[in-house]
């Protein structure tokens, strides 16, 4: 595993032998719920992911008289294009240079005119649309777009072979295109990221496909063929701001219709640790179609892990709720950059072990999982051996921080951050 400070730059390597993939990191939430429509909207968007509620468009914090339109996946195919010109090293600054014609041929495979239009006009959506973020347990908010500013410049084009080189016209050229401040802090926080394979994203047609591909497999990850993760064409046409047909028939047929059908793109297309799949079934009373998706990985192959269970029962006999488990166990992530790193350098096996870590860290959350794989690190920077092996002491400690009792003092606040605690204090 590379150093992490490069986890936001490309990553080029081979996924089934020959095939070359382009790694882009982004937000994690743009991953776990329908931040990006389907559809191109006129109005704003309100989506609730764990315990965040994001407005996207319709307001600006400078101009009450503008409201842009909400971002659907135009922009998000811009943004995350826009980050694949991010440079290794890429967090000590926040702009980004690039030809402009470069862009479209990543973005559209093309540079003409008039698809060079739209996305410039896409990218002036990236600059006039903020997104705000409001903490649902503290009721704190923050608000953010994605593009500050853009410095432009024209060229002489670079290829002798270009057309542009045979004309007077010059190549334009961003210079400099900032990210926002805010959008820039995120993209340093590297165990709030989660990688994208932007070639296979790229490589979906469709609109409604590239809103399903960007956050259902988060939903299927955990699981199979056997037990999919199921969605109603309803909700799920409603959830990514698809305007829902009346009829049952007519719902299924967007998705099986056309010579390159939706479910066609989306069966089968690559993952970071395996592959998406998906079929659509009747609903039991038989009032609609659902999707159904799971991953097909190794590890799903893989022989059931008991300590998997043993960890589900610790953590309902420490006194959390059912409730609890199965929130957690529906926010089950595939390890960060930061995560892998921080275990290779304990020597801890990873791949044995992937499916007991990722489960852990639902249950245990982010800081208190970090905790743990930080120490396991220092044992092994500071020459302490462990009597089995690093894996099965450092998994031993994830269980016994598990089974901790729940002591809540009726009536009293349960605080898991530090947000929390200053807005219970400013009251």
């Amino acid at each position: 595993m590379g150093d992490s400070s490069t986890s936001l730059a490309i990553v080029n390597d081979s996924l089934r032998g020959a095939f070359t993939r382009e790694l882009v990191a982004a937000p994690k939430d743009y991953f776990l719920g329908p931040v990006f429509a389907a559809k191109k909207q006129s109005g704003p968007r309100e989506v609730t992911i764990n315990q965040r509620k994001y407005l996207i468009g319709g307001f600006h914090p400078m101009d009450p008289d503008r409201h842009p339109p909400a971002l659907d996946v135009r922009h998000a195919r811009a943004i995350f294009t826009l980050l694949t010109f991010r440079k290794r090293g890429g967090e000590e600054s926040p702009v980004i240079s690039f030809s402009f014609n470069e862009f479209c041929r990543k973005y559209a495979h093309t540079n003409g005119g008039r698809y060079a239009r739209a996305i410039g006009a896409i990218l002036a959506d990236l600059m006039d649309a903020y997104i705000r973020v409001t903490d649902l347990g503290t009721g704190i908010s923050h608000e953010y777009r994605l593009i500050e500013r853009v410095d432009i410049v024209k060229r002489p084009p670079r290829r002798r072979d270009s057309k542009l080189a045979r004309s007077e016209q010059l190549e334009m050229w961003f210079s400099g295109c900032t990210l926002s401040p805010e959008f820039f802090a995120l993209l340093n926080r590297i165990a709030e990221l989660q990688r994208l394979n932007f070639e296979v994203f790229r490589s979906i047609r469709s609109p409604l496909a590239q809103a399903v591909y960007l956050y259902i497999p988060s939903r299927a990850y955990y699981h199979t063929e056997q037990e999919p993760f199921e969605i109603t064409l309803t909700t799920l046409l409603n959830q990514v701001s698809f305007p829902v047909p009346s009829q049952m028939n007519r719902r299924r047929q967007l998705f099986m219709q056309n010579a390159h059908p939706i479910m066609k793109q989306l069966d089968g297309a690559a993952t970071l640790k395996g592959v998406f799949r998906v079929r659509l079934a009747k609903t039991s009373d038989g009032t609609d179609w659902k999707l159904q998706a799971w991953e097909e990985r190794d590890v799903a192959r893989a022989k059931h892990d008991p300590r998997s269970s043993k960890a589900k029962n610790a953590y309902l006999a420490a006194g959390h709720t059912q409730a609890e488990l199965d929130r957690r166990l529906g926010a089950i992530q595939p390890l960060s950059d930061y995560d892998e790193d921080t275990l290779a350098t304990a020597t801890v096996e990873i791949d044995g072990n992937r499916r007991f870590f990722e489960l852990a860290k639902a249950l245990l959350g982010p800081a208190r999982f970090s905790t743990l794989a930080a120490e396991a690190k220092n044992d092994a920077l500071e020459g302490r051996k462990a009597k089995k092996s690093p894996a099965a002491r450092l998994i031993w400690r994830m269980m016994e921080a598990i089974s901790e009792k729940v002591t809540h003092v009726p009536g009293a606040a349960v605080l898991e951050s530090g947000a929390e605690l200053r807005a219970l204090l400013s009251r």
